[in-house]
């Protein structure tokens, strides 16, 4: 569609694709290309394909040639055969969109695309694209499955869903294009930029004396022996000192306690919005990365200390939607930051 809409009015396009759009609500399954959710229109070359074979009826007419009408005959048996190939090549396909992993903002999302069809056909140079982003090309076997992989620039952290992806062909003569308009009800979510050279700051420390020292029977630096309790595993118990007649005593170890610490949105330095939350998502990768226990407070928003991937993932998420109010907006990869 692309060669053709750049000849259109952009209203007139505008209501294509609404129209379009309409036709093919968002999904969260696999979707099937099938006669209802194709479309195919000429090319520039088809168009002046169809004009060629106009002059060459015209000019058999005019001077009574067989050979010229054989000619024009054929050609238009090539172009109706084309037609038929061209909107075949992407018939009965099945594409699913896998979930994109969330990314920091300015690495490209990636979208993964599988296909697959069910008869003995070959598809070749089937095209996907998204938003007018160098599309990706692929060719799939006779009941075969294949993989598109379309990396998309980011430039605004937050939650959104996808635009519609455009999977096309104009094989086997480039005369015609057919496309099918696909749109998967799939989140998209980008975080803010991480700030280099952050470090954690004793005043996010929840206790005033930061490490606290804790006599265990678990830890890195032995501490001395103690009598044995009822329960206590059998493999801490210093079989050494027992051998010398002193009884059953356990080993301790010298431990320290990780201060839990806060992320909190009021002692990040003065700055943008942006900045302040691309300071707080460094910080919470690194508390995680030294495994204290950490939590976030934003501006109506709290996520209590914890720790743990599915922790850092959550205060990745209310860093990333502080303040967004839209979460169905459009993936827009020519949007920049507020």
């Amino acid at each position: 569609m692309a060669l053709f809409s750049q000849l259109m009015p952009k209203t007139m396009r505008a209501r294509i694709d609404a129209w379009i759009a309409r036709r093919n609500p968002p999904s969260r399954e696999k979707i099937l290309l099938h006669n209802r959710r194709l479309y195919i229109l000429p090319t520039r070359f088809g168009y002046l394909f169809s004009v060629m074979l106009a002059l060459l009826f015209l000019a058999a007419i005019n001077y009574q040639n067989s050979m010229a009408f054989v000619l024009t005959f054929m050609l238009t048996a090539l172009g109706i055969i084309s037609l038929w190939q061209t909107h075949k090549n992407l018939l009965d396909l099945e594409v699913d969109l896998l979930s994109p992993r969330p990314v920091f903002m300015g690495e490209p999302s990636e979208f993964l695309l599988n296909f697959e069809h069910r008869n003995n056909s070959f598809r070749y140079a089937v095209g996907v694209q998204y938003a007018g982003q160098v599309p990706a090309y692929l060719s799939i076997g006779p009941r075969g499955k294949a993989q598109a992989l379309l990396k998309i620039p980011t430039h605004k952290r937050g939650q959104f869903r996808p635009k519609g992806l455009t999977v096309f062909t104009r094989y086997p003569t480039g005369l015609f294009h057919a496309w099918g308009w696909l749109q998967f009800d799939t989140p998209i979510l980008i975080y803010p930029k991480p700030l280099f050279g952050v470090t954690l700051q004793e005043t996010m420390v929840e206790q005033p004396d930061g490490k606290t020292s804790t006599s265990t029977i678990e830890g890195d630096d032995f501490a001395g022996l103690r009598e044995h309790r009822k329960g206590e595993s059998l493999r801490h118990i210093s079989w050494k000192a027992y051998a010398q007649g002193k009884g059953l005593l356990t080993k301790t170890f010298q431990g320290q306690a990780r201060p839990s610490l806060w992320i909190d949105w009021y002692q990040i330095p003065q700055g943008s919005i942006e900045s302040k939350l691309s300071h707080m998502t460094a910080l919470a990768i690194l508390a995680e990365n030294e495994n204290q226990k950490y939590g976030v407070r934003l501006p109506g928003k709290t996520i209590d200390q914890d720790s743990g991937t599915a922790h850092k993932l959550a205060c990745l998420y209310a860093i990333a939607t502080f303040r967004q109010v839209d979460f169905d907006q459009e993936f827009d990869p020519d949007e920049q930051a507020d």
